[in-house]
């Protein structure tokens, strides 16, 4: 595995970790309404420019992978917060790298539901976790069409936008995760140690 791909994962993995343990134990902590719809838009927006910079299949699983472990390392263990980590990087690689769905309006609020979806349904019915399976139906129908609807409006509006603006940044930055001293690669190269240098001494403190 090349060097460059691996510092581009650990970045885009990093940014959305860090998303996911600082702001959204920020937004859970003070009990925000739909906190998960904020956090789903913007771990989807990083998954799009890593997308764009490496397209090969699984990448988007893979740093959904990578970033579960950031957020367990900084925050104590909620399963169903890395189930929906996990499940937003799967079916991100089904619709956009496997079965090559251009990503547009529809398919951006389609990919959204799906990973909503799947989360409630293997969460309640699967899993069985926490409150899920005694508030069944209801609470699932209200997940995937409420908190699914306004995520999903969400990425339509900013996934393809996010597309277009990584794809030329891609194009005006060559080779942005070679690791190098240089300016903006070797920016890349630094705040990717630094993301994941503060993950781990933020496990070892809390």
């Amino acid at each position: 595995m090349k060097k460059e791909y691996v510092l581009g994962v650990l970045f885009f993995s990093g940014l959305w970790g860090i998303s996911e343990a600082v702001l959204g134990d920020a937004l859970y902590r003070a009990d925000v309404p739909y906190a998960s719809v904020s956090l789903t838009v913007i771990g989807f927006i990083i998954l799009t420019f890593a997308c764009v910079n490496l397209p090969q299949k699984g990448t988007a699983t893979l740093i959904a992978v990578c970033a579960m472990l950031y957020k367990f390392l900084n925050e104590p263990f909620f399963a169903c917060h890395l189930l929906g980590i996990l499940l937003m990087g799967a079916c991100y690689d089904l619709l956009f790298n496997v079965l090559k769905i251009k990503k547009g309006f529809f398919s951006s609020a389609l990919v959204t539901y799906l990973s909503y979806a799947s989360f409630a349904l293997l969460i309640t019915y699967c899993f069985r976790y926490g409150s899920w399976p005694q508030a069944g139906f209801a609470k699932l129908l209200r997940h995937i069409g409420i908190s699914g609807s306004m995520a999903a409006l969400g990425c339509a509006v900013l996934l393809p936008l996010s597309f277009h603006l990584a794809q030329r940044c891609k194009a005006n930055f060559v080779a942005p995760f070679k690791i190098q001293l240089r300016l903006v690669t070797g920016g890349v190269s630094a705040l990717t140690v630094g993301l994941w240098v503060f993950s781990i001494m933020m496990y070892f403190i809390r």
